[in-house]
């Protein structure tokens, strides 16, 4: 089954201690979602981040899922395994399983990131 959803469409919440999250598609089965917000099979989720200047999120990582990050406004840091990079709109960054990272925002203007995430099973216990 196909469904287009439109982020504006989708209620935010916060996460990551600063970040307004919509999340636009999550992975079969996820808790309370319908199967409109729920049809990936091969993904755990695509949502729109947006931080505001001079936040930055929680230093984190997760065990069995990689990420990328795709600046889609402003500019930013992200911080992997302790070192840190800036990053720009059209920057793509992938985050493989087990990396420690946060993203920063040491502007003083909003940024916005879409953030893909997968499951990696090989990385599982």
């Amino acid at each position: 089954m196909t469904v287009i959803r439109n982020w504006k469409n989708v209620v935010p919440y916060i996460g990551h201690d600063f970040a307004i999250i919509w999340p636009i598609f999550r992975s079969v089965g996820w808790p309370d979602k319908t199967a409109d917000e729920a049809p990936l099979r091969g993904m755990d989720g695509i949502t729109l981040h947006r931080m505001q200047g001079g936040q930055a999120g929680d230093y984190h990582d997760h065990a069995d899922k990689e990420q990328v990050y795709y600046i889609i406004r402003g500019n930013g840091q992200m911080k992997l395994d302790g070192e840190i990079f800036d990053v720009k709109e059209g920057d793509a960054i992938h985050i493989p399983a087990k990396v420690m990272h946060q993203f920063i925002n040491n502007s003083d203007d909003w940024c916005e990131h879409l953030l893909i995430t997968a499951d990696v099973p090989e990385s599982k216990p």
